[in-house]
């Protein structure tokens, strides 16, 4: 039969070999991930392969596994070459075999990387893909960071468990140490970083590496500006220290405290200013929205923070016992007003350690000038050795002091 078809010696024996090759020669096979592998291996069955996941982070692990294989035959399972180390696996009476894989911490972007699963009857190759890395940045109550505030930084695709450089580049005005973060078992990290001022209208970016992958990521990131006060909250005559960030670079700032200018500093390369103002006699006391408004006289950039006038408020004496009589005396409120005084228990929160139970002592008149003078008696029942409060609010704005009684 086969004469009739190939005439020619030499063609029925070229026909041959090439049948050999095919029932002979182990089959090789390439398929995409997520795919099993199949080939003919003599088991009775289909031999099939899979890997999972078929994406992942360097220095992670992935499973391997087949089955339909002959029973007891060995299997080595290795990544891309045998360099990066060969696992041997004896397949099981069912034709299966599991192993877990370690992928290298290194890669090089750009090559495609095989899972090799090799035995006696067939080989097997399977596309890998490494986890492309990747950083984000948000603020910690939107998507926009502000600047003095914690914003909140997360990576994926480094290597498992090491250690990931942060750096802010802030393009012509070069780069600053962001700081570090530890990527977990996946190659994923969490932290929190302070934001620097970035210089309104400058493009910045920031850098993800990792120390032992070498592979990098970086992220846009544009800031709101702020004005942050310190203290927040105070007297009249008391003296605020101003930072202010994300204005624009070597400008003039206008500040306005209750709508008045109270200061007019400048900004360094980096947008960031610093300055202070003492709260006036005029100041409206109580929660003010906006108190103080930064506003950059070339950029147009603004910025607000409030900050709380306090009524002033002493006492005398200072500390005692229960009974003891004490002066209370109070400026600053709102003329010809009333204010609430309460005892206040210790406990916790509160402004300076105070925010336990209150007793209502008394309701005061207040002046025309803003100011009033009244004696209270310390409660019974008081301990030895606790702080308790006595505090003082003005009936028409709300606004509130507290003073400090030791118990001896």
């Amino acid at each position: 039969m086969l004469q009739r078809i190939f005439p020619r010696k030499w063609a029925l024996m070229l026909f041959i070999s090439g049948l050999l090759v095919l029932l002979l020669v182990p089959a090789v096979i390439f398929i995409h991930p997520g795919t099993a592998a199949r080939a003919s291996g003599g088991g009775g069955g289909t031999p099939a392969v899979n890997i999972f996941p078929t994406t992942a982070s360097p220095g992670t692990q992935i499973n391997v596994s087949g089955f339909n294989y002959p029973s007891n035959v060995t299997v080595k399972v290795f990544f891309q070459t045998t360099s990066n180390g060969v696992v041997t696996v004896v397949t099981d009476q069912g034709g299966f075999f599991f192993t877990p894989l370690a992928i290298p911490t290194t890669y090089v972007p750009g090559t495609k990387y095989f899972v090799h699963v090799n035995s006696s009857t067939f080989s097997v190759k399977i596309l890998f893909t490494f986890t492309k890395p990747s950083i984000s940045i948000s603020g910690e109550y939107g998507p926009r960071p502000t600047f003095g505030s914690q914003a909140q930084v997360n990576g994926s695709g480094f290597a498992a468990n090491e250690t990931v450089d942060l750096t802010w580049d802030f393009g012509a005005l070069g780069k600053k140490k962001a700081g570090v973060a530890s990527g977990d078992n996946n190659g994923f990290f969490f932290t929190t970083l302070n934001m620097p001022s970035i210089p309104f209208g400058i493009q910045a970016h920031l850098i993800a590496t990792g120390l032992i992958s070498g592979v990098s990521a970086s992220t846009p990131v544009t800031e709101t500006p702020a004005v942050i006060p310190s203290p927040a909250a105070g007297t009249v005559g008391t003296t605020v220290s101003l930072i202010g960030g994300g204005f624009g670079s070597n400008e003039g700032v206008k500040i306005l405290f209750q709508g008045k200018l109270v200061a007019s500093p400048g900004t360094n390369v980096n947008g960031a200013f610093k300055a202070s103002f003492v709260v006036p006699d005029t100041a409206k006391i109580g929660f003010q929205f906006n108190d103080i408004v930064a506003s950059g006289k070339t950029s147009g950039v603004g910025a607000s923070a409030t900050f709380v006038v306090e009524p002033s408020l002493s006492i005398s004496p200072n500390q005692g016992s229960s009974g003891t009589l004490i002066t209370v005396r109070g400026g600053h409120f709102t003329p010809n007003g009333f204010a609430t005084i309460l005892w206040i228990f210790p406990g916790t929160g509160g402004s300076g350690g105070s925010g336990g139970g209150q007793l209502f002592l008394t309701n005061v008149q207040i002046s025309a000038n803003g100011t009033f003078n009244t004696t209270i008696t310390a409660p019974g029942g008081l301990v030895a050795g606790h702080a308790n409060f006595v505090q003082a609010i003005d009936d028409a704005s709300g606004g509130s002091n507290q003073v400090k009684f030791f118990v001896v």
